[in-house]
């Protein structure tokens, strides 16, 4: 079956030689970047590094069906490979990682045209495997091809791709690369230093070497831009301010999916906002939830700080009362010492010292504040016998003292 379907090969231009790797053995290449684009000398080198280690299946495999699945270890590795060889700042590392995407996603591609679409049963194609492509990864290769919902999905795809009635001029070159060299052009009718713009990306990458458009699509939408921009002109406006963009999307739509045609993979932070994709505004709303749940949190909290706080007060309010009435206990007891030493007997007074010194003084203190007595009921559970109380009761009739409570 594969002898009857052999079809002559594409005239297609080979892998890269990369000779250039010779001259990184006596130092790195260095990159200028330009909004995330590598531009400048050493650029195209870069770029086609990238390409061949993208497309090997030992170093990214394909077994991964979408870039993001790609394990982080097998990226790291190649970005380390690359800075190997090339010298640049480790934010320009998301540019070469869409370089190695790139890549990696044509490779299948060519893989799936060349290996997969000419055989019809899956033992042919199993059995027809490339050699650069361990067995392993193209086992699942081929079943994601055959799945019914991936077959779908790239017939969509096919009818999208053909929908794109106008193909670019620019070859290989990055926009980024082509906006330079449109600066750096000494016949450019335009202010000095002033950024390329994309009505001049644009007719510089649709036209051919004979300065003609592409075709008759690409030629009615340079007219019109150029309808508009004269217009603009006129009433004082300048084709390079930022009403060129208006003007650009005027003639051939609002961008779309956070892109900014006749760039590339160019960024331009904060200028499209107004494309942000759905889930860039779920993470915004999942992020303003969460600013409100820490305001609840943080609202409840203050709550109970303020609890906390009145708590806190009572606490020291109380604990005021309890040193004033130990005072006023202590002024108390000091007074009643005084009486004993003045009117009891010497038997009693010295019976009553005796058994506050064997019960202690601090815990005597206690029992008086737990059982909120006075000094006297204090005096009469020290007294132990009739006697001392006849004894005391007399003294007591000769100084007005009084003891209120009888024993049980």
């Amino acid at each position: 079956m594969a002898e009857e379907q052999e079809v002559a090969p594409r005239n297609v231009r080979g892998k890269a030689k990369l000779a250039f790797l010779g001259r990184t053995r006596v130092g790195k290449l260095s990159v200028s970047f330009r909004d995330g684009v590598a531009v400048g000398p050493n650029s195209t080198e870069l770029s086609a590094l990238a390409g061949r280690l993208g497309r090997d299946a030992n170093l990214l495999p394909f077994h991964f069906l979408k870039w993001p699945l790609v394990d982080i270890e097998y990226k790291d590795r190649v970005m380390m490979e690359i800075k190997q060889h090339f010298d640049f700042p480790d934010e320009c590392n998301k540019y070469v990682l869409k370089q190695l995407n790139a890549a990696w996603k044509d490779e299948k591609g060519d893989l799936k045209r060349e290996y997969f679409t000419l055989f019809v049963t899956r033992e042919d194609r199993i059995a027809n495997r490339p050699d650069k492509v361990p067995e392993d990864q193209w086992t699942v290769l081929v079943e994601y091809w055959e799945n019914p919902k991936t077959h779908e999905k790239a017939g969509k795809n096919t009818l999208n791709r053909k929908r794109h009635k106008i193909m670019h001029t620019g070859g290989s070159k990055s926009f980024m690369k082509h906006a330079v060299e449109i600066e750096e052009d000494p016949q450019r009718d335009a202010p000095s230093g002033t950024p390329a713009t994309r009505l001049e990306i644009f007719r510089k990458t649709h036209t051919r070497k004979d300065k003609t458009p592409i075709n008759e699509l690409a030629k009615e939408k340079m007219d019109q831009m150029k309808e508009l921009a004269d217009k603009a002109s006129e009433e004082g406006s300048s084709m390079y301010s930022t009403g060129h963009d208006d003007i650009f999307t005027q003639v051939m739509g609002p961008d779309s999916r956070g892109r900014k045609r006749c760039f590339g993979r160019a960024t331009f932070p904060g200028e499209l906002s107004n494309t942000t994709s759905n889930r860039d505004n779920a993470e915004v709303r999942s992020l303003k939830g969460k600013v409100v749940d820490v305001e609840e949190e943080l609202k409840s909290t203050k709550e109970e700080l303020k609890n906390t706080q009145q708590q806190c007060s009572d606490l020291k309010s109380t604990t005021n009362a309890l040193q004033e009435s130990l005072k006023a206990t202590m002024d108390e007891i000091a007074m009643m010492r005084g009486y004993f030493r003045l009117f009891l007997p010497d038997g009693i007074s010295n019976k009553i010292a005796m058994q506050i010194e064997e019960f202690g003084h601090d815990s005597m203190i206690d029992g008086i504040l737990a059982c909120e007595w006075n000094v006297q009921d204090l005096i009469y559970s020290l007294l132990c016998t009739d006697e001392d109380i006849k004894s005391l009761n007399g003294i007591h009739a000769n100084v007005s003292f009084d003891l209120r409570i009888e024993r049980a």
